[in-house]
């Protein structure tokens, strides 16, 4: 029978509870509990070892999501936490320990940033039959629709065609007026904003807000004064609160030394640097390469790959400071940072990632 793995849903303050009840992903009812590290803990439960990347039962993958978001949005109920990636998982409890030793300062500081910020997903749509009735009685486009009318399909597609492209783009302007009130009526009660896909042309807005969790009742009654101001144009739904899944969600991935010695010679740093050397190196090489400077048909993916080098050494460096004890990011800074083959071993890339979503 396969060994059992350490399922890991977010980040979480330490301190506070201890145990979230059997809620664990898998369907087994394992408990969610912590695994702290300094002033850290990991939100994990035991779970069925599985590569969720090779997983071809989409309804398997459907109901493992559901069951991280209930155990996600289930601890936000009594603690702030960053959520982890769908799918997360190590092979043991040190594993788990390695994971925020290694990414601390960066989840540290994470934790920081979004303690007592939720997330609020605002949805928007419209009745597109009647909005297209509007359109059709706009002058230029009633016009050319009456033109039309009665004439064989083949005279008159040129016409026809450009009928459509008018609607379009009339739907286009009107779902952008809608979208720029319903933003700036919400502006000023929330701290960021992450615009997700339109699923189709009923759909007006879909957008993630993150607010500070005690301006809750405000953020609605703005929208409900939106919703009032705008005479029932538009059907809003309201979603949350939630982790803040679009702005925050931590990545894990190995680190090999392969790549972290592709790294320190793409800066041209030696086996040792402190974070500090790291920085300067970068920052000396970023304004060498900047596409700005060398405007190149290679520049920008070279800039691009130098930016990557300077976020996974000073990655391993922060984390190494991390394991000799050092929780000062002042004193991180300062600390020299092996790269040697041994160093590198079982390490792991921690990063705090915001969601790449289609508007």
């Amino acid at each position: 029978m396969a060994k059992d793995a350490k399922y890991i849903y977010g980040v979480i303050q330490n301190g506070g509870r201890t145990t979230f009840g059997p809620l664990g992903i898998g369907g087994r009812g394992d408990e969610v509990h912590v695994v702290p590290y300094q002033d850290l803990a990991a939100v994990v439960s035991d779970c069925p070892a599985i590569d969720y990347r090779a997983v071809k039962d989409k309804e398997k993958i459907v109901r493992d999501l559901a069951a991280h978001q209930r155990v996600t949005e289930g601890v936000m109920k009594h603690c702030s936490i960053l959520p982890m990636k769908f799918g997360t998982m190590v092979d043991e409890k040190k594993k788990v320990e390695s994971v925020l030793r290694q990414g601390y300062f960066n989840l540290k500081e994470a934790q920081a940033a979004f303690q007592d910020k939720v997330e609020v997903e605002v949805v928007a749509t419209w009745d597109l039959a009647s909005v297209f009735q509007e359109i059709g009685n706009e002058e230029p486009i009633a016009k050319l629709k009456a033109k039309t009318e009665g004439k064989p399909p083949l005279r008159g597609l040129n016409d026809r065609i450009k009928l459509g492209k008018m609607v379009y783009e009339s739907l286009g302007r009107r779902r952008e007026d809608h979208q720029r009130e319903i933003l700036e009526g919400l502006a000023n009660c929330s701290i960021d904003t992450q615009k997700n896909a339109l699923m189709d042309d009923s759909f007006v807005m879909n957008v993630a807000f993150l607010i500070d969790k005690e301006r809750q009742d405000e953020f609605d009654e703005r929208l409900e004064e939106l919703d009032k101001r705008m005479g029932g144009a538009l059907n809003f739904r309201r979603i949350g609160p939630l982790p803040p899944y679009s702005f925050a969600t931590i990545e894990v991935r190995p680190m090999t030394h392969k790549e972290v010695k592709g790294a320190r010679e793409l800066l041209g740093l030696g086996e040792k640097a402190s974070l500090g050397e790291i920085k300067k190196a970068y920052y000396d090489l970023a304004q060498e390469c900047h596409p700005d400077v060398q405007p190149d048909s290679d520049a920008e993916e070279r800039f691009t790959q130098i930016a990557q080098a300077y976020e996974l050494l000073k990655s391993r460096c922060l984390g190494q400071a991390a394991a000799q004890g050092i929780t000062s990011k002042k004193a991180a800074t300062e600390y020299s940072c092996s790269f040697t083959p041994a160093a590198i071993e079982e390490g792991v890339l921690v990063t705090i990632k915001r969601l790449e979503r289609e508007a």
